[in-house]
């Protein structure tokens, strides 16, 4: 309450010291909202924080005066004097926009939950991994993608490029800082992100670097702690399904980073595409592309992805997947049976959200490209009933391909 107090008292200073007060006044270093449940119904948001008491989050729906208290939950943030504080709200409205404001910051923000259902409703999602070799490339292509007003957000893996160690905190600073300035449009709708891990979240890369590796939570934790701290979406253990409804279904898979592929997950995998027969989209997001557009198709993890997940994707009718991990643009022909096949999987990605583009693979010379660009970029999927439909678009706002060839954007 004495933080509430300050800051309306700070406020006579000035409107345009707002940033800077905010800070002041112990408003959040950055927030990040998520969610850990049904989207039509739930909200999960983060702020960070030097308070360790608990604080307030007030919530209202966007069109009423009264102002909800919600206490947060306070967490440890890896190798820094900040906290987590968050907020999982359940029992909201479909479709509706909701009003909040952190503590000691007078900032009204909005977000809003899903449609109920796909019937009368579109959704947009705009999609990437490989999001920050420079903070710079992250915010441009963060801005890019909030102009087309998305839904939410995917990243499938290498966020900060923080590697899992203390030595690199800042660039977990410098990444939500990003998202807090650049997927917030300009009427203040904060733009929900999911996350899916990558080798840099994790320490050497690769749960095999680690001799004593054992498949729990705390060894998890130990080698990918920003991770599992900072993103409360797929949290432990680091795969996981996020139902819309029953019209979407995002499946978020781990490449041998801090789970093996092989056994336990694979098996998960199965079973959880075998209890979806029911949704019109099921989704695998996932960071080592099997379909590769810069590395060897026959390195290990790449093999292991194509072995492994794809004839179980094949088997519950997946019509699309997106890759990452490479740093360039790809989009491939539709593959069944690890050949070229009309009613096979497109495969999109491969990572290039805000990173250095490499060399490509030659389309001529690769059977399953369809599509290839060194270029940094990102997909906007469109999902209309059960049809979907994607741009995909450059760091300068290029539309640099589409699929099919009359998309469903609007």
């Amino acid at each position: 309450m004495k933080a509430k107090i300050f800051n309306f008292q700070l406020i006579i200073l000035g409107l345009f010291f707002i940033s800077q007060l905010a800070t002041a006044q112990g408003g959040p270093h950055a927030f990040y909202l998520t969610w850990q449940h049904d989207p039509r119904t739930s909200m999960t948001v983060d702020w960070h924080s030097d308070e360790h008491e608990s604080q307030d989050l007030q919530l209202r729906r966007k069109g009423t005066d009264i102002w909800q208290a919600l206490e947060s939950d306070v967490l440890p943030y890896p190798f820094s004097e900040r906290l987590v504080h968050r907020v999982s709200i359940l029992g909201l409205n479909p479709g509706t926009e909701y009003e909040l404001m952190f503590p000691g910051n007078e900032e009204v923000y909005y977000f809003h939950t899903l449609p109920e259902t796909l019937d009368k409703s579109s959704l947009k999602i705009a999609i990437g991994g490989d999001s920050m070799h420079q903070k710079e490339w992250l915010e441009t292509t963060n801005k890019v993608a909030a102009s087309y007003n998305p839904d939410f957000v995917i990243i499938g893996g290498d966020m900060a490029y923080e590697n899992g160690v203390a030595e690199n905190l800042q660039r977990i600073y410098d990444w939500f800082d990003a998202y807090t300035h650049t997927l917030v449009r300009e009427d203040n709708r904060i733009l929900p992100c999911i996350v899916a891990i990558g080798n840099h979240e994790v320490v050497g890369g690769y749960h095999s670097k680690h001799e004593w590796y054992e498949q729990t939570d705390d060894f998890r934790r130990n080698i990918a702690p920003y991770f599992y701290a900072l993103f409360p979406f797929p949290g432990q253990p680091g795969y996981n399904v996020l139902d819309i409804g029953d019209y979407l279904s995002l499946i978020i898979l781990d490449t041998e980073h801090s789970n093996p592929i092989q056994g336990i997950q694979t098996e998960w995998l199965d079973k959880t595409l075998a209890e979806r027969g029911h949704v019109l989209h099921k989704i695998p997001i996932y960071h080592v592309p099997g379909y590769p557009s810069v590395r060897k198709y026959e390195d290990y993890t790449q093999t292991l992805v194509r072995e492994n997940w794809m004839p179980i994707f094949e088997k519950y009718g997946v019509k699309i997947a997106f890759e990452n991990h490479d740093h360039a643009y790809k989009r491939t022909f539709p593959i069944k049976n690890m050949e070229v096949d009309q009613s096979g999987i497109v495969y999109i990605g491969d990572g290039s959200w805000g990173t250095e583009p490499r060399p490509i693979h030659s389309l001529e010379d690769t059977w399953y490209l369809k599509n290839v660009q060194s270029i940094r970029a990102f997909t906007l999927l469109t999902l209309e009933g059960g049809q979907f439909s994607l741009i995909s678009i450059d760091a300068d706002g290029n539309v640099i391909d589409s699929y099919p060839e009359n998309p469903l954007i609007k």
